[in-house]
């Protein structure tokens, strides 16, 4: 759990507090700051409680330190939902439970009386049950042409299919002319900007956007003695359950390939 508090320290600063000549004050209990708010998923289903990864209900959390960087254990956070309606309860244990509408909520946590946190937002979503083409990929790539891969997630709301925000999806290269032996020098897997995401380029994650909307971007950096390359996209349901239609693939041929 530690190191999961200092990535999300490193990524964004957890609380601002004052430092007077150099020194970092030390609030009730000891505490020099806390983490930003851990979400264990991005969003929520309605009518069910926040779950991590694998599909396990999961409270938010928040990690309070003292001024030499060590864990200081007991800190209970209060948890307030800033947007109204709150569309959302927390309990005490920091443990999510969604009502029955589709929404964007705001919360922030409170440590003592004196520290909060930087507000999180977390998304009220239909569960996902279904994953397709979001549009239609570029069938060839050149040297100079970027493949889009994207995808679309939904799931049904009273009846109706709807897209679904906030569900992660993994996108990996997984053959090369047929061959499950990748090279990453070769094609690599970017965003938007065209930056890789990992240090491993046959790998790339997304969390779908407005309309359900996961996108990532296939670069070939080399295309000498390439015929074809795959890329397949997975997700699951907020429970952990792979989605229908995952994992979509898409075939590529390559033109100029060498």
């Amino acid at each position: 759990m530690r190191s999961l508090a200092l990535r999300h320290l490193v990524a964004a600063m957890a609380v601002v507090v004052a430092v007077a000549c150099g020194d970092v004050p030390t609030f009730e209990g000891g505490i020099a700051y806390v983490t930003p708010i851990a979400l264990p998923s991005p969003a929520v289903a309605v009518g069910d409680v926040l779950r991590d990864s694998l599909g396990n209900p999961a409270p938010l959390q928040v990690v309070a330190y003292d001024k030499n960087n060590a864990v200081i254990s007991n800190v209970t956070p209060t948890y307030v939902v800033t947007s109204l309606p709150a569309g959302v309860t927390i309990d005490s244990a920091g443990v999510v439970t969604a009502f029955d509408s589709l929404r964007t909520v705001t919360i922030v946590a409170r440590v003592g009386s004196r520290i909060q946190t930087t507000p999180a937002t977390l998304l009220v979503v239909a569960q996902p049950d279904s994953m397709q083409l979001g549009a239609s990929a570029d069938s060839l790539v050149s040297f100079t042409k970027t493949a889009g891969l994207q995808v679309k997630v939904t799931g049904v709301r009273r009846g109706t299919r709807v897209p679904v925000d906030g569900i992660v999806v993994r996108y990996q290269i997984t053959k090369v002319n047929g061959s499950t032996v990748v090279d990453t020098g070769s094609h690599i897997l970017v965003d938007a900007s065209g930056s890789p995401l990992r240090l491993d380029g046959r790998r790339a994650v997304d969390t779908t956007k407005s309309g359900g909307l996961a996108t990532r971007y296939l670069t070939p950096v080399s295309l000498t003695g390439v015929d074809s390359i795959v890329v397949e996209a997975r997700a699951n349901s907020l429970r952990g359950t792979p989605l229908a239609g995952s994992p979509v693939r898409f075939v590529l041929p390559v033109k100029n390939g060498g």
